[in-house]
């Protein structure tokens, strides 16, 4: 069998066929009506097998985060490459460009007169070139990188690298207290600066290699706000953390009045 994508934290190649080991349906549909969560979360992985579903055209088409409403509300499998890749920062969030465009340090900062519109999300270039020092993406692991809703994985099937949830506030403030209870700390949830696509998959990426990973809270991106519903923030997190909310709804504060008081709210 072809070798699939060599994982992004560990020098040892895996293979697609018996790598999953699945959650429990029980425990999913648990987590899930408990929350109350009106969208399956994102699955999302590298591989060099071209899956079936939607991708961009070739070049520069616009922002991957809006094509991603294929698979979060349609259902689809939505996957980018070298060529596909929707726009330039996902292409190299994505890890498949060595750059974002040329003097990004600029268009993220105060632009270059009669040149370059600054986005000005930074003040100026020089502090633009000390986060992309900082931030610099792990290098695609394979061909294509993959999303699709977490319940279509199937056990004997890749697993996915980062679970990444689409939520309004009232689900949100349910994920990261549960994370910070399943993970036994209170700083479990960091939330750095980035493009939409940074905090659903870059940022998570790099926690999948640490000893105590946190999840990513995220979709401040301005450039990227439109693409997304106006209550809508990103919740992504490496796939280890994700099956350790799982396997803690039960004896948290999910089963209080205080949490059913919100749900009844969601559910409304």
């Amino acid at each position: 069998m072809e070798e699939d994508a060599q994982p992004h934290n560990g020098p040892k190649k895996r293979k697609e066929e018996n790598t999953m080991s699945l959650f429990s349906e029980e425990s999913w549909k648990r987590f899930r009506e408990t929350l109350g969560l009106k969208e399956s979360p994102l699955g999302i992985y590298y591989t060099n097998h071209k899956p079936e579903g939607v991708t961009p055209k070739e070049g520069i088409t616009g922002c991957m985060i809006g094509l991603l409403q294929n698979a979060r509300k349609r259902g689809k499998t939505v996957f980018f490459d070298k060529s596909h890749f929707g726009c330039p920062g996902g292409g190299y969030y994505m890890g498949f460009l060595e750059k974002a465009r040329p003097n990004i340090e600029y268009f993220l900062s105060c632009g270059i007169p009669g040149e370059m519109e600054g986005e000005r999300y930074i003040k100026t270039p020089e502090l633009a070139r000390k986060y992309f020092e900082m931030m610099k993406p792990i290098p695609a692991a394979a061909t294509y990188c993959v999303f699709k809703p977490i319940e279509q994985f199937q056990e004997g099937t890749i697993k996915p690298e980062v679970v990444a949830f689409f939520v309004p506030p009232d689900i949100l403030s349910g994920l990261f207290t549960l994370t910070g209870y399943a993970m036994e700390t209170t700083g479990a949830v960091k939330a750095p600066f980035g493009s939409g696509c940074s905090t659903i998959l870059t940022y998570p990426l790099k926690e999948a290699a640490k000893e105590q990973p946190q999840a990513i809270l995220g979709m401040f991106d301005v450039s990227a706000r439109p693409m997304v519903e106006k209550e809508a923030l990103t919740f992504a997190m490496p796939y280890s953390v994700f099956l350790k909310l799982l396997e803690n709804v039960t004896g948290s504060f999910l089963e209080t009045e205080s949490w059913k008081k919100v749900l009844r709210r969601i559910q409304s």
